[in-house]
């Protein structure tokens, strides 16, 4: 039995996937939404030390009323297993709007978080990242 739990909580420890959360203002930049308007959350991280695009710039689409996104990014996992030097991360996001006033939406209200820099633990614990949103 107790070799059961053992190995039961080795394994939930090593499938944690390494993940962030991207915050926002609550501003949705005077969009008059007819249902489609999003929120578009850009992403990208880079290994400084290992010189590796991780993720060259994923857009994750998020409902308007909702001013956080969690992110799951195994790509960092793998990236931290197989590098031997301990990676140091930059991670740059941008959010705008893009409202479906405008046929196709458009993007306005863009913000850039100027970047950071992050571990392998810090993905692991999870981290927030507030990207803002102005006009």
């Amino acid at each position: 039995m107790l070799m059961a739990v053992i190995l039961f909580s080795a394994v939930t420890a090593f499938s944690q996937v390494s993940e962030f959360t991207v915050t926002w203002d609550n501003d949705e930049c005077s969009c008059s939404d007819q249902g489609d308007s999003y929120y578009g959350v850009r992403y990208s991280i880079y290994d400084n030390i290992n010189d590796v695009v991780v993720n060259a710039g994923t857009l994750v689409k998020v409902d308007f009323g909702t001013y956080s996104v969690d992110i799951e990014v195994p790509e960092v996992d793998a990236n931290c297993a197989s590098q031997f030097v301990e990676p140091l991360y930059t991670v740059r996001c941008a959010v705008a709007v893009f409202c479906d006033f405008y046929t196709p939406p458009e993007g306005i209200c863009v913000t850039t978080l100027v970047p950071q820099f992050y571990t392998c633990d810090n993905f692991s614990e999870g981290f927030i990242l507030n990207c803002g949103l102005f006009n």
